[in-house]
């Protein structure tokens, strides 16, 4: 757009009109990816400014400021760069950093949680400005945000790494900025410049490293809930029952459709598996009083695999962790089995979704491998009924 230019109320209105096409082809977009926490927020904020536009562009009150100081530059980009990203956990995440007033928000969270990404829509004269001091008293240039980034990504961090953090640019940028964000430990992305903002992703912005922190992890905490999905029938050839318990009925139908082991045994493979002695004790008393014989050779296998280890004592888990709250699905043999995880920084595999859910919401994240749960069956089969293959 011009600059010094006197747009006449006709062409006022058809920019608005691009921009309200814009905001209804990102909602579009959106739906399809609606389930990702946070995109219904940024739905409303589009629908918010899609309002705003309707109302002036109707009322021919149109200003170029309206046009130029549209969210909907920033949406559509941050809208381009979700498309592309894997494994999209959030959308416009907040993180509470200690001293700070608000939240420091990430716009996408992906790779299951080891990229976060920062869309950034200033033009490039201003994000110059704001770091060589050309700027409004207590504004943040872009390298003090840099800084906050790669510390919070520090307090914060996947599968016991810091998660990588890539500031996506929709115009070009400095050399020299460049240099500086990357020495900061930001990897820079520049979007191509292009007038339409829905040009303005052309590169993949997920993390593509060459190796994913999930790769790397070696060391493996293995949860109750998992020893009994490894050594139970059901997961070992025996899932074509019906049982007169509805759960384990719904189980098998689960288990037909998508079987546990194999996933656990790609899981385990080349890992080292530990346990602490409470996950021991407390499976070995349910598989005493209800595993099957053949469950049992299973478990006494699998035992040859797995290292058992002391307990841990919760004063010497993360302070995160001492500080839930027990109640609900924060239970104490739980809350051992992950504090033993965190202290050996061993990632916990699980069927237990219901801790880490709870203990999200108590503002802990506990690197995990979530799969589906399965019961021990073998001895519920003498009053099943077996289905024909």
């Amino acid at each position: 757009m011009m600059q010094g230019y006197e747009y006449t109320v006709e062409e006022l209105t058809q920019l608005a009109q691009e921009k309200i096409d814009l905001g209804e082809k990102l909602l579009k977009d959106l739906s399809k990816r609606d389930t990702i926490e946070g995109v219904k927020k940024i739905q409303k904020k589009i629908s918010q400014e899609l309002k705003f536009l309707n109302r002036v562009k109707t009322n021919r009150t149109v200003t170029i400021n309206h046009i130029l100081c549209s969210n909907l530059t920033h949406f559509g980009c941050l809208v381009d760069c979700l498309l592309m990203s894997a494994q999209v956990k959030h959308v416009d995440y907040p993180l509470p950093v200690e001293d700070r007033a608000c939240p420091l928000r990430v716009d996408i969270v992906c790779d299951g949680g080891a990229t976060w990404i920062k869309v950034i829509a200033r033009n490039p004269k201003s994000l110059s400005d704001a770091v060589y001091g050309r700027t409004s008293y207590g504004s943040k240039s872009i390298l003090e945000q840099a800084q906050e980034y790669i510390q919070a990504a520090s307090n914060f961090p996947y599968m016991f790494r810091p998660p990588t953090v890539i500031f996506r640019f929709l115009s070009k940028l400095d050399d020299e900025l460049i240099v500086e964000l990357q020495r900061i430990g930001i990897r820079v992305v520049l979007a191509e410049e292009e007038d339409d903002v829905s040009e303005c992703s052309k590169e993949p912005s997920s993390t593509v490293d060459a190796h994913h922190p999930k790769d790397e992890i070696r060391l493996l905490n293995v949860d109750v809930t998992t020893l009994i999905a490894y050594c139970s029938a059901m997961t070992n050839g025996s899932a074509a029952w019906e049982f007169k318990q509805p759960l384990l009925s719904e189980q098998a139908r689960w288990e037909r459709d998508k079987p546990v082991k194999p996933v656990l045994d790609q899981l385990f493979e080349g890992r080292r598996l530990i346990c602490c002695q409470t996950a021991y004790d407390s499976f070995h008393d349910i598989l005493t009083i209800l595993g099957g014989e053949r469950e049992k050779e299973r478990a006494k296998a699998l035992f040859s695999r797995i290292q058992v280890l002391p307990d841990v004592p919760l004063e010497q888990a993360p302070k995160e962790l001492q500080s839930l709250k027990l109640g609900g699905k924060i239970r104490p043999r739980s809350l051992q089995v992950f504090a033993f995880g965190l202290y050996h920084r061993a990632v916990t595999v699980t069927s237990n979704e219901g801790f880490t859910r709870a203990a999200k919401m108590q503002g802990l994240e506990v690197p995990v491998f979530l799969h589906d749960a399965r019961a021990l069956t073998e001895d519920k089969e003498k009053t099943a009924t077996q289905l024909s293959q």
